[in-house]
């Protein structure tokens, strides 16, 4: 029985050796006897390359690229530095034994952590990951709070720069002259201080000369009965037989008064003297409708229609 040297998976690579120290040959060569190691290893736990493939998550055409030493076929350098050691832990091989594999870039961010020192510059700065960059971004942020800082101290001295809310002063804008009411022409513009000027007398004065343009008196003169039905806007609701002769009543506008039979040649019905028209469609039917308001009181541009 044939015996297999089990040196040669467990030896680990000299530290702090890199692609450069040899030629293309022997890297070549050490990659090949890396791959020979991991293919007998991998016969030695019975495993084909389906079950490492499962067991890990790696395609099969990774393992077998890495097992004969097919440079050209494996992955980008961060995807192949976190699949070596998931195949170290399966197989049980001693930590970054496999590392030779990885190209120098990936080496290198495996590697010590003094090799953040070589990697630092201005211009080029990993903030949060090395202390370097995280010293510069603290400092950066105090200067520019204490720039800020000292701009807005600045700006308070020369009075530009305002730290208290602008009071608006009442007392002054009380004192301002009336303009609406030295020009006549200026207070029609503005219909809403008239109504606020307005003393209560005025507004009874308003009231009542609506309500006596409104009233009126109402004369029915009939020249033989009929049945009346009159309502006004002022709550007034009759409902009677008239006899011949005439009825006289002093009602507020509107007026809605019908007769039935309606009038005939001999009848009449007057409104303050007038008579009243009858209505077209609805024959013993007459209106007084309510009069319109004061152009005072209307409003300046007609509404909207919806």
């Amino acid at each position: 029985m044939r015996l297999k040297r089990p040196g040669l998976w467990w030896r680990r690579p000299r530290s702090g050796s890199t692609p450069d120290d040899g030629s293309v040959e022997s890297q070549d060569q050490q990659r090949q006897d890396l791959g020979l190691m991991l293919r007998q290893r991998r016969e030695e736990l019975g495993l084909s390359l389906r079950d490492l493939a499962n067991q890990t998550r790696i395609t099969t055409p990774v393992i077998e690229a890495l097992e004969r030493g097919w440079r050209d076929r494996l992955p980008e350098r961060a995807y192949l530095a976190s699949m070596l050691p998931q195949i170290e832990r399966r197989l049980a091989l001693p930590a970054g034994c496999l590392d030779p594999l990885l190209p120098p870039s990936a080496l290198l961010q495996r590697g010590p952590a003094r090799s953040g020192l070589r990697r630092f510059t201005l211009g080029n700065i990993d903030v949060f990951t090395t202390w370097q960059g995280t010293v510069v971004y603290a400092v950066v942020i105090a200067f520019s709070l204490l720039g800020i800082n000292r701009q807005q101290q600045d700006l308070a001295l020369r009075n530009s720069l305002s730290l208290e809310p602008v009071r608006a002063d009442v007392e002054a804008i009380n004192r301002r002259p009336n303009l609406a009411g030295s020009d006549e022409r200026i207070a029609a513009l503005r219909p809403l201080e008239q109504v606020q000027q307005r003393t209560p007398q005025e507004w009874l004065e308003l009231v009542r000369g609506a309500l006596s343009q409104s009233q009126g008196v109402l004369e029915v003169v009939v020249a033989e009965p009929r049945e009346l039905q009159l309502s006004s806007g002022g709550g007034d609701r009759v409902q009677f037989t008239a006899a011949v002769g005439g009825l006289t009543l002093q009602l507020q506008a509107p007026i809605e008064l019908r007769l039935d039979p309606p009038a005939g040649a001999g009848d009449q019905v007057l409104w303050n003297g007038e008579p009243l028209p009858v209505d077209q469609e609805r024959p013993g039917i007459y209106r007084v409708n309510k009069l319109p308001a004061p152009e005072s009181d209307r409003p300046q541009t007609a509404p909207l229609l919806p």
